[in-house]
């Protein structure tokens, strides 16, 4: 991990974590790196924070991989972007309808149970849109707590960096394949350049859902608010 924090501190993400983060707090800050240091990467899931809290509801966001999205058939909202028309218009869509590039794609599949579960849901492209759109939010504002992430082994350590750094708590799960496996490779897909589709394993899908479990909202009740780049559920419309 401190190989990739050093080769990252020249590039835009990297004197910007600091500016934003480290240099206002910079105990907590290195205390994050160290613990964040120290995790066991290696198995399925891996827990940051304080006794990792379940998921409160509107202070908590879901984050995936934009690498996810499909490539054939290609994704009807493009694949280097934070966009999903699906998850945009949940309230509107057929669940008997869903378009070919949806109906296996763990975007739409994991957005869907995170909006249900009353949780923000987020695209997750390059680190400094991360930094923008979570780290920095969750520090200054507490806009969120805890939060559940999709994203590549390669980079769990450092992922687990900001969120201790801002305060979250979260469980992070890991790509089964297709994802980066070095920092030039890393670096690519954090440009937006990733062709290899990653994968999501048949277990780790299954514990995410667990922990999506909803509160008994069918996905075609949640209606949906993109604020920036980040979609919000919005509470059930009132009936007449």
């Amino acid at each position: 991990m401190w190989t990739f924090c050093l080769r990252s501190v020249a590039r835009e993400y990297g004197w910007r974590f600091l500016r934003q983060l480290a240099l206002r707090h910079p105990v907590r800050t290195l205390r994050a790196l160290r613990q964040a240091s120290r995790l066991d990467v290696s198995g399925a899931n891996v827990e940051v924070g304080a006794g990792c809290r379940p998921l409160e509801g509107p202070l908590s966001i879901v984050g995936a991989g934009f690498c996810l999205k499909p490539t054939e058939p290609p994704c009807p909202s493009g694949r280097a972007n934070h966009e999903c028309l699906f998850l945009e218009h949940l309230a509107s869509i057929d669940p008997a309808r869903v378009p070919g590039p949806c109906r296996g794609c763990a975007v739409r599949d994991i957005g869907t149970r995170a909006l249900g579960a009353g949780a923000a849901f987020y695209v997750m492209t390059s680190a400094r849109d991360i930094l923008d759109d979570l780290f920095v939010p969750a520090m200054a504002h507490g806009t969120f707590t805890t939060g559940l992430f999709v994203l590549c082994r390669y980079s769990l350590r450092p992922f687990a960096a900001g969120l201790l750094a801002s305060r979250m708590s979260g469980r992070l799960f890991p790509f089964a394949s297709g994802d980066c496996r070095d920092y030039r490779t890393w670096l690519l897909a954090d440009r937006g350049i990733k062709p290899q589709r990653t994968t999501v394993a048949g277990e780790v899908t299954a514990a995410i859902g667990r922990v999506l479990a909803d509160e008994g909202r069918p996905a075609g009740s949640v209606r949906v608010e993109r604020r920036g780049r980040v979609l919000w559920p919005l509470p059930p419309a009132p009936t007449p």
